[in-house]
């Protein structure tokens, strides 16, 4: 469970949780919104429980210019669904 409910996750006390890098079988979403990580970050360590990662990479945007985004992948695709509806940081810009 997650912190907000008082429960302490396993992954959190072994910090195994936070990943340095997205494996291929987990779910990605990307933001442009690049001064908000560290609330992103946290929001996810206190509502979800599944492991994850925060990532900057470069992309393409919808004009064909390489632009500076980040990348979030979480192994739980049902908690990646979670984050999209209910992180308000996420889509703030």
């Amino acid at each position: 469970m997650s912190l907000i409910r008082g429960t302490v996750n396993p992954l959190n006390v072994l910090e195994v949780r936070k990943l340095p890098y997205i494996p291929s079988h987990f779910g990605r979403t990307h933001t442009q919104n690049l001064k908000d990580i560290h609330n992103i970050d946290d929001w996810i360590y206190t509502n979800l429980n599944s492991r994850y990662c925060i990532k900057k990479t470069h992309m393409l945007d919808g004009n064909n210019k390489i632009t500076e985004m980040c990348e979030i992948g979480m192994e739980d695709h049902k908690e990646l669904t979670m984050l999209s509806l209910g992180c308000p940081y996420l889509h703030n810009t």
